[in-house]
Formats: structure tokens, sequence, C-alpha cells
């Protein structure tokens, strides 16, 4: 372990990582019994959850606003950060199908891809999806991959995508400072994804944006029939114990104090938010 890591563990000795009894270890042999019991504790990775995962991949471009756009910009900071994008390990977190993956493979595909997922059913799809030998794919729920103690990769580059916020602050915490561990020297960490509001008001004001928006993107492309359709969603997002957002503030500052530079917010539309820092 560096000297640099040794003084990012000590001045955050008093940040709120949550008590072990409110994680769970990591089975790396575990069997699909123990699985399901872990993941009834998350209703997406539950069998219950298997309508909103289907649901989401089949309507995202329209419920998550600009979301191409976001994905183009993560890209973007990706090539602007490594001047020679080969060899490098990547490392997608709570990767779904592998849609994200798929862009970045296609662009720069002499790299070493590692995808992990909570879900079973994600992963299957994320191995149909990308059938290459450079890619790699590791059932793991984040609580699982934030106690995994033993990990044989460092990873160059690091991105979620709509996942992290199913995890409260101090699983966030514990999440990001795990990240930070596992970066190479200048590494960079990307997470886009849905952040809290900062008052009540704020909120009616972006879930109006979300309503908005995606009324917009149906129109754009011609689906005027269905405007309206999903008008309720920000409401029953909102109403889900899974969705635990977090202010964005709080996630910038909180990556600064572990250790991250460069942590800014590259983008955000309503809710939606693309951040990160370098190590």
């Amino acid at each position: 372990m560096n000297k640099s890591l040794k003084l990012t563990w000590h001045s955050l000795a008093l940040l709120p990582f949550g008590p072990a009894s409110q994680r769970h270890a990591a089975y790396p042999n575990r069997s699909e019994q123990e699985i399901m019991e872990k993941n009834k504790k998350n209703l997406w990775l539950s069998d219950a959850g298997k309508q909103q995962r289907k649901f989401y991949a089949n309507s995202a471009d329209v419920i998550i606003l600009e979301r191409q756009r976001a994905i183009k910009l993560l890209l973007d900071i990706f090539s602007y950060h490594f001047e020679d994008p080969t060899d490098l390990n990547i490392l997608d977190l709570g990767c779904g199908d592998g849609f994200i993956t798929e862009y970045l493979f296609k662009s720069y595909p002499h790299n070493n891809f590692f995808l992990i997922d909570g879900s079973g059913e994600m992963i299957m799809k994320a191995q149909a999806r990308l059938k290459n030998q450079r890619m790699t794919f590791i059932r793991r729920s984040f609580e699982e991959y934030i106690e995994l103690k033993d990990e044989f990769e460092k990873y160059n580059f690091v991105f979620s995508s709509m996942a992290i916020h199913h995890l409260n602050f101090n699983q966030k915490s514990s999440l990001y400072l795990k990240l930070y561990g596992g970066l190479c020297e200048n590494g960079l960490f990307i997470n886009f994804d849905v952040v809290l509001p900062t008052s009540k008001k704020s909120e009616e004001w972006q879930f109006y944006m979300w309503r908005d928006g995606m009324n917009e993107t149906l129109s754009k492309n011609g689906l005027e029939s269905e405007i309206g359709t999903y008008d309720n969603l920000p409401d029953i997002y909102k109403s889900k114990e899974e969705n635990q957002p977090s202010n964005l503030f709080d996630q910038l500052d909180l990556l600064i104090k572990i250790g991250f530079k460069d942590v800014d917010c590259f983008f955000k539309y309503g809710i939606f938010a693309l951040f990160g820092g370098i190590k």
C-alpha cells in the first residue's frame, strides 16, 4: 500500500462507512441459493425485479435524460485523459447488459474489459452482447465488491452508470474508497447516476424537467401517442426503497476527502449527473 493511500485511510477514519453488520461478506464460491438470499434485500437484483430490469432496458433512452449525450461525454473524457488508450484495464461497475462497454469497445478495442453486476440475468445479456476474449464477466453485488479482500487487477479506468444510487451514503463512501484503492496511479473514475436534489423545491423543479424531457424525447422520435406515458415515473422512482440517491455536492466532497483530484461534475440535467475524478 503506498503512502498516500495510507494517509487517505487515516484521514477518513471519521467518515460514516457504516458498521460491518450492515454490509455483506463476499463468497467467491457461493451457491445459487446464497446469491438469492443476498439479493432478496435488493429488489433490483431479485427475481421480483425482473420486470423493472426489462422496463429499464427497453426504455432507457427515454427515461434517462440525455443518456446518449452523457455516454458521449464519458467517452470524450476517457479520450482526453488517456493519450494512448491501449492495454488498459477498464472496469464497468454495475454493467447491466454491457451497453456502455460496447460503446467503449467499438472505439477502443485494444483494452481489457471487466464487467461486474449483481444480476446473473444482466451478466448473461452482457455476455451475449460482448463476445470477445478481452471481456471478463463477474457476477458480484456492490456489497460483495466492497468486502472483497484480494483483487488481482488494478484498473486504469472505472465507470458506473445508473447503479450506485442503490447504495446508501455509508455504502457509497465504502465503495468510493474501495475504487480509489483499486485504481492505478492517474486512474480515472467516472459515475453517471441520479443524485438527490438539495431541497423540496429543487426536487419539484427537477421532476418537472424529467417529465418534460421524457415527453420531448418521445415527440422527437415520432411517438406523440406515447406522450404522458411516463409522467408518473418520478413519483414511482422516489417511492422505491432501493433508490437511495445522495446529494451531488456531498459525493464530490467525499471523493476529494478520499484523495481524488480534479473532482468535478462534468454534466448535469435535472437529477442526472456525470461526475468523478482522478487518482
